[in-house]
């Protein structure tokens, strides 16, 4: 399902615009690279591990009246700009359960296999804490995330 929620984020947040050459959903830790051609996007791939997660990407596609739509589904597709934001201390966002493996509210958070979402840091602080778990309603229950 894949849905980020940006709860207490600053309006000074840095947001990246990215392009990568795959498909890409919201929920993703990525590394930076190199401008694209655009000369204003940075090309991005899937971070492996906290060393090398630069940034998250919270895309907010715009579909208009297109009974299809589904942000739970949706990617940012191979070759198209996202957003993608640099999360700082303090920072709190939501994620739907599918985006935290093996960690309930209390935990110590780290980035997820293959970079996607959060897994339960095996020792230390990590990256992130578990806050707090919610009922979203249609989007089911989420894991509320403070960024350390």
């Amino acid at each position: 399902m894949a849905k980020v929620f940006l709860d207490k984020i600053p309006a000074t947040e840095h947001i990246e615009t990215i392009v990568a050459g795959e498909p890409l959903g919201n929920g993703q830790w990525l590394s930076l690279g190199v401008l694209a051609e655009d000369g204003e996007a940075r090309e991005a791939t899937k971070a492996t591990g906290e060393a090398d997660a630069e940034v998250f990407l919270v895309d907010a596609p715009l579909s208009y009246d297109d009974p299809h739509f589904d942000l739970a589904t949706y990617k940012v597709a191979t070759g198209r700009t996202g957003r993608a934001y640099h999360l700082g201390k303090g920072d709190v966002i939501s994620v739907t359960e599918d985006l935290v493996s093996g960690a309930k509210k209390g935990d110590a958070l780290t980035v997820g296999t293959n970079g996607l979402g959060f897994k339960k840091a095996d020792s230390g602080n990590g990256i992130a804490k578990v806050i707090g778990e919610e009922a979203h309603g249609f989007d089911g229950k989420v894991f509320v995330i403070a960024i350390r």
